[in-house]
């Protein structure tokens, strides 16, 4: 295991408070936040990201119970169309967010 060694700076009252609100919107805490943009690593935000995985798993989930039913025999038929036009716009939605600048 590679040892930890630690790195010390100074900074004024307000180039923190910006530093740490970069952080908080990138969902990185301040040291994390630091390492990679020291590093040159880019830190890129996508906002609606959180809302659209919870879509995700909703229509995942609906799509499972049905898909148990109908193993059990307790559906015959469904219709698809709900979910692959669920789906569409999830993908739509993440290839927007994937093709704006940061």
């Amino acid at each position: 295991m590679a040892k930890e060694e630690f790195i010390r700076l100074r900074v004024a009252d307000w180039e923190k408070f910006w530093i740490q609100q970069k952080a908080d919107k990138a969902g990185l805490s301040l040291s994390a936040y630091v390492r990679e943009a020291a590093l040159c690593r880019p830190v890129v935000v996508f906002e609606g990201l959180h809302e659209l995985a919870q879509e995700l798993r909703y229509e995942g989930n609906n799509l499972n119970q049905l898909t148990v039913m109908a193993r059990m025999g307790r559906i015959d038929q469904v219709n698809y169309e709900r979910f692959s036009e669920a789906y569409q716009k999830v993908w739509q939605a993440l290839n927007s967010l994937q093709s704006r600048e940061v």
